[in-house]
Order: C-alpha cells, then structure tokens, then sequence
C-alpha cells in the first residue's frame, strides 16, 4: 500500500486467528474456573441442607453462576474453535487445489490518486460485473460480490480489496483472515457500490485472495496429475472448498460488518462477546425447532433466495411443501431425495458454494419457486397436494445430470454446452428408476435405495448410490412417475425451438390421456414449471448479481453474452410476455418481494440499464478523470482505443448499435493500463437523453460516406434529433469533433453542416483546442484514397442581455 493511503487510515481493526485463538483459551479456561467454583461452593450445599435443613442463598447463587460460567466457556470454545478450524482448512484446501492462491502479485489502478494499489480493488467508474472490469483468473465474481453485499451498511461506503497473505499478514503476527480500515475519503469516493454515505470517510475491509477463489472445474481438470486426483475425487475436493469458502465469507461478513455500522474501540469487544454468547448459539440451534420461529424460514427466505445457503433452502422447501399439504411419508422421502441430490451435485463439484448457473442450489431454488408460482386455483383448475408434489419432484430432477461435469471438458468438444441435458436427465432417472422408488417406497426402503454396502466391517455409505433393482421388473411404473418426466421435458432451454422435447412431451401426454389424466391441467403444470425455472435467477437476487448468473449461463450454453444483459429481446421474449406469467404474478397469494424484484430487474434488463450504466459511469469519471469524452455511433474500436492510450488521464466512452463489435471493445478496453475507456451499445440518442446536462467535455464522430450517413429523409431527421441533443450535454468548453471522409463539394457534405448548425452548434474558431481525432491516421470505414478532414464545433454562445 502506498504512503498516501497509509497517511490516510483512520483506525485498522483486524479478525485475527491470534486473538480467536487466545478467546478460545480463555474459554477453556472459564470451564475449568466455573467447574471447580461450582464444586466449591455446591458440594457443602447439600448436606448443610440434609443436615440442618437451610439453604445458604449466596452459596447457591454462587453455584447457579459458576454453572452457567462453564456451559457459556463450553459453548464459546467450541464456537472458536469451529471458526479457527474452518479458516485454517478452507486456505489449505484451496492451497491444494492451487499453491499459488495467496501469493499471486495484482494490482489495481485508482483513479483518485493516480497510482497502483496492491490487491484487487475495482475503484474506476465501469460497472463491476461490466466486461471491462477486468479481475484476474483466479478471482471469483460471484464469491466477491456476495462478501461486498454482506459488508453493506447504510450511509457507509465500503470498499473490498483482495490482497496476498503477507499484507494482511495471515501467516505471521496477528494471523489477520480480514482488516479493516477506516479511511479518509479524500476524492469523494470510486466504490462502485454506495451506501449513501454523508461523511468524509469509507471503509475498506481487506480479505485473502483464497476466500474469493475461483473454484471452476474447468481451472484445475489438466491438473488431476499434480493433483493426484481422478474426477470424482477432484469434485469432491471442489464441493469441499466450496462449501468451506462459504462459511469462510459468512464469517469475514459476521466479524466485519460490526466494526463499518459501529466503529467505536469497544466494537471488538462486542463481536467477541457476541460470538460466545451461549443464548445466541442456543437460539440459532433451537430456532428451528419452535413452531412459530419455523413460518418466519419463508419469509427470510424469500428475502434471501439467492444467498442463502443450501441447507436452509431445502429445509424452507420442505416447510413450504408442509404448508402445501404433502404428507408426513412424502416429506419423509423428500427429505431422502433432497439428501441423495445434495450429495450427487457435490460429487460433480457443483454444490453448495459453486458458480456454475446449473449447480445444487438453482435447483434448490426452481423447487422452492414453482412452489411458490403454483396457486391453489389457476384460471379452472384446482391443484392439490398431488400436484404440488409433482411440480416439486420435477423440479428437484430437472437438472441432474451426473454427467454434466464430464461432458464437455473432457470429450475434447469444447463447444458443447456445459450444463445439464434433458435427454442425458431423462436417461438417468429412468436408468435409475429414482423417481419411480420415490414414489412407490416407504421411508425406509427409500433410504436403503440409497445406501451404498461396502464389505464386511466397513460401514455402508449413505446416499451414495442408487439401487433399482429393488423395484421388481414386473412393476408397473407408477402414473405420478411419467408425469414426472412429462414435466421435465417441459423444462427444455429453449423448449420453444426445441423439436425433440416438444415431441417426446406430447407423446407422454397422450400416454397420461388414455390413463385418464387431465391433459390441459398436466400442461398448465409444466407451463409453470418451465416459468419458475426461467425467471427465478431473476426473482431471487439483486440486478447486478442476477446479470451475473444470467451471463454464466449463456457461457455455458455458448450463448453471446451480451443477449443475457442490457435491452435483450432474445430471453424475455421466451416468459416476460406471457399471459401465464403476468396472470401467476400478480396473483394475491404469490410473494410481493418476488414481485417487486421482477419489476425491478426487468426494467434494469429490458428498459433502463444502459441508460443507467452510462450515466452513473459518467458520474463518476468526472470525479476521477480530468476530463469524459464519447464517441457516438462506433463502427470500429480501434481509434478509440488509440486516443484513450494517449490521453491516459481523460475517460473516454464508445456508444455503437454493433453487438460484436461494443464486445471486442470491451475486451481492447479492458486492457488498458489504467482503465479508462468503456463501450456501451445502444442507440447514441435514446442513451445520451438520459445523462446529465453539462456532463461531457467532447463528443467524437467518425463518419465515413460509405454508411450513407444522411441518404434518407429518415436518416436526415435521426441526425437532426441526435445533434440537438449534444450542445445540452456538452460543458460550456465543449466541442463536438468529426473527422470524415465526405468531400465538401458534395450534397452530404452541406447536408452535414446543416444539421449540425440548425443543432445549435457553430465553428470552433478557438485555436487552443484541444484535437483527438487526426487526419494522418487510416481509418478502416473511409474510402480507400480518400482524404479525412476534422470539423470542430462547439455550441453557439448566447447573446449577452441588453442593458
């Protein structure tokens, strides 16, 4: 860290191994106290009361204290112990699976002070999750983002910096796993995420590089060697770290989010105490079990269906599937089932902590969701505890894939898609006979089903394996079971264009037909399903992280990312309109949170989002760089780019309606070094309305006679309303640039020029301006031979009053 910043702390509080572990001693040694103050003053207790038949009350409080001093020492050591032992084996199972996490050398660029910091910490104006802010190979977005989120507090602003092992120190002196710093804000701010702050000062938590490790299979599968892993066995290590790296980040967020809402000396002593309290562990273990503690699971989990942690969800599914009215029996083989797929989504090193889009909690969440979205009565049907147990089933098997994992890394086909096939799903669970035991077994025989016998002496393993031969050849497969793969099929991504799927559904329908089941209600049902699995990512999480989630799963479908973010057509399309999906949301009995969630992040999809994205990108470059300049209607990113290396302390903004092309400048953009260039695609006019007036120092165009830029009427009115727009956003100082290779005897030439002088601009007769754009470079869209010129305008000054 440079002097500057250090001049700049306030106050550093740390979560240190050294001080839990020294808590945890003293712990031990309350046990010890509290036992023989309880035998001191106890023991006599009872044959003064034989003997003499009195009770000696200081004694006997004495004795009570003692008492409750050892259960309190018991209970806070076996707290820090846990949270020693989990910290100590969450960074060495991530040193096995990569040695080098913790010592990787990355720094990041402020903007505020011009220079490098140790660590990574996105301070510049792009979007965290934007393509352009770039985070090294080894850094999770996701796993940042969840500790960033965690860390909030209002009218604070906090700032996350990932850092090696030796800065913290973990390894040495206080054995620190996160610090903290209050920090004089000496340049307003570059978090990309704000709390409100009022106040002159932020905090920034700083945490190790392992406690945010990338855990994708696909870093480590060339590994295996050196690893001395095979699959499975690599999986199970993932699942591990995942699910440690998980508690890790609850435990940073537990020990820092005290030290931001409340920076007083005592606060330390205040987490500490907190940590051992006996009532606070006793309430957390037996909250669960208190009938009317148990309604409130729904609610928080609603609040937090993304983050919350896999266990819970499934005890919150079960809840809700108690609520719906399934039977203690069926509970009891949901509750199997829920722990034989938890098991076989970690043996994949898809479960609880993992990345991956498809991993144990999405279908977690598609479960508890589709609960949710199916209503006791839909348009003429009435749905019974049947069919939310049908509903329910499908949607814990529509995404089991036991090959998955294997699928595409290790066939060589890299272009085949990562995630579960509904074909290989069907496949499995009719191999398997899963859902058929499921629904023709009782408790016992179900969890049998599911035990894997090793020889004698060894002790047989749970939930490991399936067993279908236990269910008799002669049998007939049960109705509810067929019904259960009608629904998956249904679950196809993108069913609409998927012929085979549609295909095989229609085929069980009429199976399900002529055993006299009602066709219009199994289709209603899957209809559902399909609805709940499509829009629950965007239901259970913030914009940011729901763009996130969206865009691993178009990498895993080899999708173009840029159609699961800003203003696509192409998802929403599938469910936003319809008619199903608007009638079953705003249904009175359906969560409001979900609700309001779904407004909220359709409009940052589907509406607002570049508008959003631009002007609070734009806000705070003006904060951080001396100057924010756009080029408007980008064909090519390459002069852009050129400019910006240049002009290293200026920030600069591509606007283009070119897909691909906005992506490869994102990729050049992230790059540079500092960054200080982002590209947006949209429509230049709809995006620059929206902004601040007075917010940009320059507007650049490149227009090149090729495009046929003024050809139509309607072409001549697009340019007209776009150049009104740009003398209003432009600071007083402000140019508009155009370099072209129209020649000035030609109509679109003065076509050009009056347009942009009916937009209120005039020549730039100022001869200090400042030139970005050059003559003496090629630019690939101008034909070949011709010769560029540079027309400069600024807006026309208004009269000055007459007196």
């Amino acid at each position: 860290m440079n002097d500057r910043h250090r001049d700049s702390y306030i106050a550093a509080n740390s979560f240190s191994l050294l001080y839990n572990d020294l808590a945890r001693r003293l712990s031990i040694t309350l046990v010890f106290t509290g036992m023989l103050s309880t035998g001191w003053f106890g023991i006599p207790l009872v044959p003064i009361y034989l003997a003499l038949n009195h009770v000696d009350i200081e004694a006997s409080l004495f004795t009570l204290f003692s008492a409750l001093g050892s259960i309190w020492g018991v209970m806070a050591y076996q707290e820090f112990s846990r949270t020693g032992d989990l910290i100590k084996v969450a960074r060495d199972l991530a040193r096995k699976l990569d040695p080098m996490i913790g010592d990787y050398e990355y720094h990041s660029y402020n903007p505020e002070t011009k220079e490098y910091e140790n660590g990574y910490v996105p301070l510049g104006p792009i979007d965290f999750w934007d393509k352009e802010t770039q985070a090294p190979s080894w850094l999770d977005k996701g796993k940042y983002w969840h500790i960033l989120l965690g860390l909030q507090v209002a009218n604070r602003e906090v700032i996350l910096q990932v850092v090696k092992d030796q800065d913290l120190p973990f390894t040495s002196g206080r054995r620190n796993v996160a610090v903290t710093y209050k920090e004089l804000n000496q340049g307003g701010g570059a978090s990309f995420l704000r709390s409100g702050s009022r106040r002159n000062y932020r905090y920034r938590v700083k945490i190790p590089q392992w406690s945010v490790m990338n855990t994708e299979r696909g870093r480590f599968v060339e590994q295996k060697e050196r690893l001395s892993l095979d699959g499975p066995q690599l999986n199970y290590l993932i699942a591990d770290l995942n699910k440690n790296l998980v508690r890790t980040a609850d435990e940073i967020i537990e020990r820092e989010k005290p030290r931001i809402r409340y920076p007083w000396p005592t606060t330390t002593f205040g987490i500490y105490l907190n940590k051992s309290l006996p009532l606070q562990v006793i309430y957390r273990r037996a909250a669960q079990h208190f009938p009317g503690l148990r309604k409130r699971i729904i609610s928080d989990t609603n609040e937090n269906l993304a983050n919350v942690q896999d266990d819970e969800l499934a005890a919150a599914v079960i809840e809700l599937a108690i609520q719906k009215g399934l039977s203690d029996d069926r509970i009891d083989n949901l509750h199997i089932l829920m722990l034989f797929l938890k098991n076989a989504y970690s043996k994949q090193g898809i479960g609880e902590g993992s990345s991956e889009y498809h991993n144990f909690h999405h279908s977690l969440e598609v479960s508890y969701m589709s609960l949710q979205m199916l209503p006791k009565e839909f348009r003429k049907y009435n749905f019974s505890s049947r069919d939310y147990e049908l509903i329910l089933i499908a949607s814990l098997l529509h995404d089991y894939d036991p090959a998955q994992a294997y699928s595409s890394a290790e066939d060589g086909d890299i272009k085949a898609p990562k995630g579960p096939k509904v074909t290989r799903t069907i496949n499995e669970i009719c191999k398997t006979k899963i859902h058929d035991a499921y629904f023709t077994m009782n408790r016992i025989d179900f969890e049998d089903y599911f035990r894997e016998y090793k020889p004698v002496l060894s002790p047989a393993i749970e939930f490991a394996t399936t067993h279908p031969e236990y269910l008799k050849p002669e049998q007939k497969k049960p109705i509810e079971s067929i019904i259960v793969e009608a629904l998956i099929w249904r679950t196809d991504f993108p069913y609409l264009k998927q012929k085979h799927s549609q295909k095989r559904f229609t085929q069980l329908l009429a199976e399900l037909e002529n055993q006299g089941e009602d066709l219009d209600k199994i289709q209603s049902i899957g209809e559902i399903l399909w609805l709940s699995d499509l829009s629950v990512t965007y239901m259970s999480s913030d914009p940011i992280r729901a763009w996130d989630r969206v865009s691993n799963l178009y990498d895993e479908l080899y999708l173009p990312r840029v159609e699961a973010v800003s203003r696509t057509d192409a998802f929403f399309s599938d469910f936003a309109e319809n008619d199903s999906f608007k009638e079953l949301i705003r249904d009175r009995h359906f969560p409001d949170i979900f609700r309001q969630r779904w407004n909220m992040i359709y409009q940052f999809f589907h509406e607002g989002n570049p508008s959003t994205q631009l002007s609070r990108t734009i806000s705070m470059a003006r904060k951080l760089y001396i100057k924010v300049n756009i080029e408007i209607h980008m064909s090519r990113y390459e002069a852009l780019k050129e400019i910006a290396v240049n002009n290293w302390a200026e920030y600069f903004i591509a606007i283009g309606k070119d897909q691909k092309e906005v992506l490869k400048a994102k990729s050049e953009f992230a790059d540079l070094d500092p960054p200080n260039a982002s590209s947006f695609w949209g429509d230049s006019q709809k995006l620059l309305t929206n902004i601040a007036d007075k917010s940009i120092d320059n507007f650049l165009l490149i227009l090149s006679q090729n495009f046929d830029p003024l050809n139509t009427i309607q072409e001549k009115l697009s340019d007209r309303s776009i150049f009104a727009v740009l003398p209003l956003k432009l600071v007083n100082s402000g140019t508009l640039q155009i370099v072209t290779d129209l020649q000035e005897d030609t109509g679109q030439y003065k076509e050009l020029l009056n347009i942009v002088h009916d937009s209120g601009f005039e020549v730039d007769l100022v001869k200090s301006t400042k030139v970005y754009l050059k003559t003496d470079r090629k630019y690939p869209e101008f034909t070949q031979g011709s010769i560029p010129q540079i027309l400069i305008f600024r807006p026309k000054q208004k009269p000055a009053p007459s007196l």
